[in-house]
C-alpha cells in the first residue's frame, strides 16, 4: 500500500470506498481494492497539496456518513456504502466533494489497460521509434542548450505557437523577417503521442486541463501547453464562422474591414495550410448514421460530415491527446515547421516574463527558461515590434503585468458552452474509440441556436465522466461500445472575465450564463434527445454534475426539462475561450485596432483567440488563424515600408 500518500486513518477508508464502488457486472469481475487504492493513490502521488486533497477527502467521507449513520463509513456493510454513494450524489456540496475524492478511483478503473481492452478501447499506440523530420528542426532551441544567459536580436518576437502565434510567425518569416517564436511548452512529436493519458497529459495540457470557469456554471476549459498550444488538443474541426457573424461584427461593433470579400483570401490560404476537407463517413462511424437517421426524421435538413484539418486521417480517436499519425495538421506539424524552415527560430521551455519598453514603445522581451537539472537560463530578445499570442486566457494577464491599462482587458470572454447527451442503442455497436470523435454535424440552426457537433470519447472519459457508483456505474461502463455519443455548442451572448488566478498556470474565469443562452442549451438537450429517441435509442441520458438523469422516451424528456433547471444541473464544458484581449474601434471599446495593435503602445500586438470580437458558432482555429495571417501581412508591410524610408 502506499504509505508515503495514505494515512493510517485514510488506508481503510480508501479499500472501502473502493470496494463499494466497483462490484462485479455482467461481464467485469469485481475491482480489486487494493489495487484500485494503490493506482489512485499512486496519480497524487508527489504532489503535496493533492495528497492533501485526496486525504481530506476520505475522512471527510468517513465523516459524513457517521454524522447521519453513528457509525463510520469504513465499517459499513458493501452495500450500505453503496446505497449512501448515490444517496449523496445529488447533493450540491456533498456531491460535488464525493466526485473530486472519487475521480483517482474512476481513473484507476477505467485506465486499466486488460479493462480497457475487455470492453472494446483500441489499444494503446505503438509509437514509431523514429520519424521523418523537418528542414527547420535545428531551429529549435531549449534551456539545457543553453549553456549561459543569452541576448539576441530580431525584428519581430511571438509570444506562443498555438492557432494565432504559429500562422503570424510563418506570414512574417515567408516574407523575409527574422522572427523567434517563445513557447512556455515544449516540442513533441508523434512519438509522444501514445494515447496513454498519464503520458500525453502531463505534456500537452496546461495544469493537467484543470483550467475552469465558475459562476453559475462550472465549466472545464482544457487548453494547451505545447508547441501547437491548443490545436495539437483540439479535435480538429476547421470551419470558417457563419457570415452572420461576420456582418454582425460590421454592424454592431463597426468593425467595417471585416468583410466576406476581404477574409476570403485569408480563410483560403488557412485552408491550404491545414489541408482542411470533410471527414470521411468512413471514419465517422455509427453515429453519423444515428445522427442522421434522427434528425432527417425531425426534419432538420443540414446534417453533414464536418471539415477537418486532417488530411489522410484514419479514424484514430485520439485527437485530443496528440494526432499519433500527424495527420491532424495542428500548428507543431503545419505552420510551425514552414516558419521555421523559412528561417525562424523557436525556443521552446521559456516563459515571457518581461516586455521590455520606454513608456509605451516596446523594445524587446525578457524570458526564462529551467534546465532539467534545475538551473535557470534567461533570455533576452531586442525587437522593436512584439507579438502576444499567449492565449486568451493568458494573454490578459501578460500585458497586465506589462503596464497594459484598458477597462476591456481580461473581460468579455466567451467560450462556446457545451453540452453532451448520451443515449443507448442496445443493438448497435458503436465502436467507439475507434473513429473520429468529431467528425459530423447539424446546423440548421446556427448560428443562434444549438450547433450539433459529435463528441465521442474514450473508454476513460466515459467512465470518467458521470457521477454513478457502485453497480449503476459498472453497468454505465459495460454499455460503452452500445452508447452513442454526441453533443452541442451555444453561440453565447453571456461574458465572462479573467483575473489572477491561485497559480501561474491556473487563471481566475468567473462567467455567467445568462437566461438566453440557457434557454438555447435546453434547446440543444431537447432536440439531440429527440433525434435520439427518433433513431431508436432505448434510454437517454442527461449529464449533470451531480446526477445522470435517464428518459426512456419524449414525454419523460419534456417532464424533466419543463421543471426549475439551472445551468449548474448539467454537465457543461468549453473549448473556445475567446474575446478578452478583443478588436475594437476605440480603446473604449476594446483592446486592439484592427490591426491588432494594442491602443496607445508602440510596437505592442496581440494575434490569438483574445482578438476575437464575438463568439463565433463555429470552431474558432480557422478564423484566428486567418485573421493573424492577415494582421501579421499587415506589420510585414509597415515594416518593409519603415525599412525603405
Amino acid at each position: 500500500m502506499n504509505a508515503t500518500v495514505l494515512t493510517s486513518r485514510t488506508r481503510p477508508i480508501a479499500l472501502a470506498l473502493a470496494e463499494a464502488m466497483f462490484p462485479a457486472g455482467e461481464r467485469e469481475p469485481a475491482g480489486d481494492p487494493h489495487q484500485l487504492t494503490e493506482t489512485a493513490a499512486g496519480y497524487v502521488q508527489g504532489h503535496p497539496w493533492l495528497i492533501r486533497a485526496f486525504n481530506s477527502g476520505l475522512w471527510w467521507l468517513e465523516m459524513r456518513y457517521f454524522s447521519t449513520h453513528g457509525k463510520r463509513f469504513s465499517r459499513a456493510s458493501v452495500d450500505e456504502r453503496e446505497r449512501f454513494l448515490n444517496r449523496l450524489s445529488p447533493s450540491l456540496m456533498g456531491g460535488n466533494v464525493l466526485r473530486a475524492a472519487t475521480t483517482p478511483f474512476k481513473a484507476a478503473y477505467t485506465l486499466d489497460e486488460d479493462r480497457q481492452r475487455n470492453n472494446g478501447q483500441r489499444p494503446s499506440v505503438q509509437v514509431p521509434s523514429q520519424i521523418e523530420h523537418f528542414r527547420g528542426e535545428p531551429q529549435i532551441t531549449t534551456p539545457d542548450e543553453l549553456d549561459e544567459d543569452q541576448e539576441l536580436e530580431a525584428e519581430v518576437v511571438v509570444i506562443g505557437t498555438g492557432a494565432g502565434g504559429a500562422a503570424a510567425a510563418y506570414e512574417l518569416a515567408s516574407r523575409g523577417l527574422a522572427v523567434v517564436l517563445l513557447e512556455e511548452g515544449e516540442y513533441y512529436n508523434r512519438t509522444h503521442f501514445n494515447g496513454k493519458l498519464t503520458d500525453v497529459i502531463p505534456k500537452l495540457y496546461r495544469a493537467w486541463g484543470a483550467t475552469s470557469a465558475i459562476g453559475n456554471v462550472f465549466m472545464p476549459v482544457p487548453i494547451g501547453k505545447n508547441v501547437g498550444g491548443s490545436t495539437t488538443i483540439n479535435s480538429g474541426t476547421a470551419m470558417r464562422p457563419p457570415d452572420e457573424v461576420l456582418r454582425r461584427w460590421r454592424q454592431n461593433q463597426g468593425l467595417s474591414e471585416f468583410t466576406e470579400e476581404e477574409l476570403e483570401p485569408w480563410f483560403r490560404g488557412v485552408e491550404d495550410v491545414l489541408g482542411v476537407e470533410y471527414a470521411d463517413p468512413k471514419y465517422i462511424g455509427d453515429i453519423g448514421n444515428v445522427i442522421a437517421e434522427g434528425a432527417s426524421k425531425l426534419g432538420f435538413q443540414h446534417y453533414h460530415p464536418l471539415p477537418r484539418n486532417a488530411p489522410g486521417c484514419d479514424g484514430q480517436g485520439l485527437c485530443q491527446f496528440g494526432c499519433p499519425t500527424g495527420a491532424k495538421q495542428s500548428t507543431n506539424v503545419s505552420y510551425i515547421p514552414r516558419a521555421l524552415e523559412r528561417g525562424a527560430f523557436l525556443f521552446t521551455g521559456f516563459k515571457a516574463d518581461e516586455i521590455l519598453h520606454d513608456n509605451q514603445t516596446v523594445s524587446g522581451v525578457r524570458a526564462h527558461g529551467t534546465t532539467t537539472d534545475g538551473r535557470t537560463v534567461r533570455l533576452t530578445l531586442k525587437a522593436p515590434d512584439v507579438i502576444v499570442a499567449a492565449g486568451t486566457f493568458l494573454t490578459p494577464r501578460l500585458l497586465q503585468d506589462n503596464g497594459v491599462r484598458n477597462p476591456h482587458l481580461g473581460r468579455h470572454l466567451t467560450v462556446h458552452p457545451a453540452g453532451a447527451v448520451n443515449a443507448w442503442f442496445p443493438d448497435r455497436n458503436f465502436d467507439n474509440s475507434r473513429h473520429i470523435p468529431q467528425g459530423f454535424g447539424v446546423s440548421d440552426l446556427s448560428p443562434d441556436g444549438p450547433i450539433f457537433e459529435g463528441g465521442t470519447i474514450p473508454f476513460h472519459g466515459h467512465g470518467l465522466l458521470n457521477s454513478l457508483y457502485g453497480k449503476d456505474y459498472v453497468q454505465f461502463t459495460e454499455r460503452y461500445q452500445q452508447t452513442a455519443y454526441f453533443g452541442f455548442m451555444v453561440r453565447d451572448t453571456s461574458e465572462g472575465r479573467v483575473r489572477k488566478g491561485p497559480h501561474p498556470d491556473i487563471p481566475l474565469v468567473t462567467y455567467h450564463m445568462n437566461k438566453r443562452d440557457f434557454a438555447t442549451f435546453l434547446q440543444g438537450v431537447e432536440w439531440l434527445a429527440r433525434m435520439y429517441f427518433a433513431a431508436g435509442a432505448k434510454e437517454v441520458y442527461l449529464p449533470g454534475t451531480r446526477s445522470m438523469v435517464t428518459v426512456r422516451n419524449e414525454q419523460e424528456l419534456m417532464d424533466y426539462l419543463r421543471g426549475r433547471r439551472k445551468p449548474m444541473d448539467f454537465m457543461m464544458t468549453a473549448y473556445h475561450p475567446l474575446g478578452t484581449a478583443r478588436i475594437a474601434r476605440s480603446a473604449d471599446e476594446g483592446v486592439c485596432d484592427t490591426d491588432h495593435a494594442v491602443f496607445g503602445w508602440q510596437g505592442l500586438y496581440v494575434m490569438d483567440g483574445s482578438n476575437v470580437p464575438s463568439a463565433l458558432a463555429a470552431n474558432p482555429q480557422v478564423t484566428i488563424m486567418a485573421l493573424a495571417s492577415r494582421a501579421a501581412a499587415r506589420l510585414a508591410e509597415r515594416i518593409a515600408r519603415a525599412d525603405a524610408a
